[in-house]
C-alpha cells in the first residue's frame, strides 16, 4: 500500500508541472516592440518570427512562412512614415514551457505630409511564441484588430 501512496503522488507531481515563467516571453515582446520603433517594422518582425510564423494580415491572406514574411517587407519601403509599438497586458506559458501567447495593445502613429496631419491607430493584438532549440523565443503566429481609441478612465 505505501509503493501505491508513492507512485501516486508520483504521478500527481508529473501530470501538475508548474508552468513555465510567463516574464520570459513578456521580456522578448517588449523587446519586440522596442526594436520595431528603433529599427523598423521589417528588421522588427522577420528577427523575431519562427521559420514556419503565420503573420495575420487585415483584408489579405496570411504570411505562412519567414521567408514570404521578408518578401513582403522588402516589397513595402520603410519610409519612417509609421512607427508601431505595443504594450502586453496578458501572457501564459503551457506546462511544457515551451509555447505561451501574449495579448496587448498597440499603437500605429502615421506622420502625415505636407497636406495632412499626423495620426494614431490603436488595436489589440495576440502573438503565439514558441521556445526555439538554441532557447530563444520566436512567434508562431501574430495577429491583431483595430479598435477605437482608448477612453481616459478618471
Amino acid at each position: 500500500m505505501k509503493k501505491l501512496g508513492i507512485v501516486l503522488v508520483v504521478a500527481l507531481f508529473a501530470c501538475n508541472k508548474p508552468k513555465g515563467d510567463a516574464n520570459e516571453i513578456l521580456i522578448v515582446d517588449k523587446a519586440f516592440s522596442a526594436m520595431c520603433m528603433e529599427k523598423g517594422m521589417a528588421v522588427a518582425f522577420v528577427y523575431f518570427a519562427a521559420d514556419d510564423v503565420v503573420k495575420m494580415r487585415p483584408q489579405e491572406y496570411p504570411i505562412m512562412n519567414k521567408t514570404d514574411l521578408k518578401k513582403m517587407f522588402d516589397d513595402h519601403k520603410d519610409d519612417g512614415v509609421l512607427k508601431f509599438k505595443w504594450e502586453p497586458v496578458k501572457a501564459d506559458i503551457s506546462s511544457s514551457g515551451d509555447l505561451g501567447y501574449t495579448f496587448g495593445n498597440w499603437q500605429i502613429f502615421v506622420k502625415g505630409g505636407p497636406t495632412s496631419k499626423d495620426t494614431t491607430i490603436y488595436g489589440n493584438y495576440i502573438s503565439i511564441w514558441k521556445k526555439q532549440a538554441d532557447g530563444s523565443w520566436k512567434y508562431e503566429l501574430d495577429g491583431g484588430n483595430v479598435t477605437p481609441k482608448p477612453v481616459d478612465v478618471d
